[in-house]
């Protein structure tokens, strides 16, 4: 195996064709420098380099182990810069999991700027349900979760991203749509579209609380896991619906939104949750940058 520290000392001789310039270079004493090129020599077995009083000059095998050995040593020095690079977080790939809902606004904003600050590194995105971004990381098939707000223990850990009001989503030919407002009063009795309580919880009882809270009753007809399924049942005219405000990005034909008469205690949040098991840097600067972008 050739010492890499004697192989650059060589490259830098058959450069400048001059010990002293190698050496100064180097910043090193010429000694050391002739006594490392020597053993290189030895090793291999064969001279590098003709030397006389006045000059020197490579021999054929010096020159066939110069074209050899620079690209060898831009290659040791461009691995050893990604590993620093993605010790810090600056290179690496970076799995992240969202929810639809999300990708309205929060993912769009985060990712823009986490690229912008780390263009090196490599974004593997996966749609997918929050509960199912909780069981990917523990078995840490994703570094990070763009979802609503679950359960959880550790090693997991989340922090909350953004949280918006809830409205309501209704067909453009509803009555209730030629108001500016609606109370959840008109809801009682009303055809509505709710989530799924197994694929949809978070929203599922949401949605229940605040119905309970106002006692109002409307008539479930249609229930569904992501929010642009809601939505889509309310555009078909099968009945209202209340969905997080971001919704409202959703163009569709027959579909409306208004805002609620009542100022609610409750919102839908977006949490970014990660492993704890998993120090990577990569992983420490999405958060923050996440924090910085929606949190100020």
């Amino acid at each position: 195996m050739l010492d890499t520290r004697h192989l650059r000392h060589f490259v830098a001789v058959a450069q400048e064709l001059h010990f002293g310039r190698a050496a100064r270079r180097l910043n090193i004493s010429q000694p050391p420098l002739s006594i490392s090129v020597k053993k290189l020599e030895e090793q291999l077995g064969l001279p590098l380099f003709i030397r006389t009083q006045r000059s020197v000059a490579l021999t054929t095998a010096g020159k066939v182990l110069l074209e050899r050995a620079l690209p060898i040593l831009l290659a040791l020095e461009d691995a050893a810069t990604s590993a620093q690079a993605s010790a810090k977080g600056y290179e690496g790939v970076l799995r992240i999991g969202y929810t639809a809902a999300s990708a309205y606004e929060v993912v769009p904003k985060v990712i823009a700027a986490y690229q912008a600050s780390y263009p090196l590194v490599e974004l593997v995105l996966h749609e997918m349900v929050s509960s199912a971004q909780l069981v990917a990381l523990r078995q840490q098939q994703i570094d990070v979760g763009v979802m609503r707000p679950l359960p959880f223990s550790a090693p997991l850990r989340s922090v909350c991203l953004s949280r918006e009001s809830l409205v309501l989503a209704l067909p453009s030919t509803h009555p209730l749509a030629k108001e500016s407002r609606v109370s959840l009063a008109c809801l009682d009795g009303q055809a509505f579209i709710g989530f799924n309580p197994s694929d949809a919880p978070y929203f599922h009882a949401m949605v229940e609380e605040v119905m309970q809270h106002a006692q109002v009753r409307p008539k479930t007809v249609q229930r569904a896991t992501q929010t642009h399924a809601v939505v889509a049942l309310v555009a078909a005219g099968l009945g209202l619906a209340l969905v997080p405000e971001t919704c409202m990005r959703i163009c569709m034909e027959n579909l409306t939104f208004r805002p609620l008469a009542e100022l609610l205690d409750s919102g839908a949040e977006v949490h970014l949750c990660w492993n704890r098991s998993n120090d990577a840097s990569l992983i420490a600067n999405f958060v923050t940058k996440a924090q910085s972008v929606l949190m100020g």
